[in-house]
């Protein structure tokens, strides 16, 4: 269904950093990397902390069940196929109503544009977390900047 297996255990890594190097045009990160070893609950999610195998500190994460991690799945898809629809039919309605716009001199192209952007948005953000969701919460946001730990790591 999506690009992660799901088993007993995550197969995800999560990295402690290590060092960070600024240069002149770009940021040297470097990571140590340590597997979750938290076995999935049989029904709804456990929170655990695991000591970090760097620094000792605790890191908490939370695991889904199998269960689940797959109705977020479903979620994730359902949101992704609805945005992609939303953003076709406004697609069609802008193509539909550009050719009266000069005509009559109104512009409902602006709002139609809004709930295709909308559609659009929601369509990417649902397929790229369907694809990538394994049921796995914890520290860190790569998207944003990395702190002393993250999740998300490509498995080595």
């Amino acid at each position: 269904m999506s690009k992660r297996e799901l088993g007993p255990y995550p197969g995800l890594s999560y990295a402690h950093m290590v060092s960070k190097d600024v240069h002149s045009s770009h940021v040297v990160r470097r990571f140590a990397l340590y597997p979750i070893d938290i076995e999935r609950p049989e029904k709804g999610r456990r929170v655990e902390a695991l000591e970090c195998g760097r620094c000792q500190k605790p890191v908490k994460f939370k695991v889904l069940s199998v269960a689940a991690t797959r109705t977020r799945r479903w979620v994730w898809l359902v949101l992704g196929l609805v945005g992609v629809a939303v953003a076709l039919g406004f697609g069609v309605a802008i193509f539909q109503v550009g050719g009266q716009v000069a005509e009559e001199g109104a512009n409902p192209v602006g709002p139609l544009a809004l709930g295709f952007l909308a559609g659009f948005l929601s369509g990417i953000v649902g397929l790229s977390y369907w694809w990538y969701e394994d049921g796995v919460r914890g520290p860190g946001s790569p998207l944003m900047s990395f702190g002393e730990h993250v999740l998300r790591w490509p498995s080595s």
